[in-house]
């Protein structure tokens, strides 16, 4: 008997889903697909013309961890959540000085 090992690449993205029924769906969409280059979120509704979606880690309906197939259909909208990058993250806090001791006569009078 002989195994075979599916593996797949994932290039996840957190989303917000809200679909015609009014629910909201929370969860992750995968971006990778080996046919089509697929580099934003928009590109899976507008390049991809499979009609549904995978919706995995899913939260809908007050259960958590589901896995959702979703018909474009009864998408409303899509919100992806921003990741921060590295250039966009703020630097680092610079050390604050220390404090004068005082003003320059206080100073001179005390040595």
């Amino acid at each position: 008997m002989s195994v075979s090992i599916i593996t797949r690449k994932i290039n996840a993205r957190t989303v917000t889903i809200k679909l015609v029924d009014g629910s909201i769906v929370h969860g992750k969409i995968n971006l990778h697909r080996s046919d089509i280059e697929i580099q934003r979120v928009s590109d899976l509704f507008t390049k991809v013309k499979d009609p549904f979606i995978v919706v995995f880690d899913a939260t809908a309906e007050g259960k958590v961890g589901r896995v959702l197939v979703l018909n474009k259909n009864n998408v409303v909208w899509v919100s992806p959540e921003d990741e921060p990058r590295q250039a966009e993250q703020s630097p680092p806090e610079e050390p604050k000085p220390k404090e004068s001791g005082g003003s320059l006569l206080d100073r001179l009078r005390q040595t």
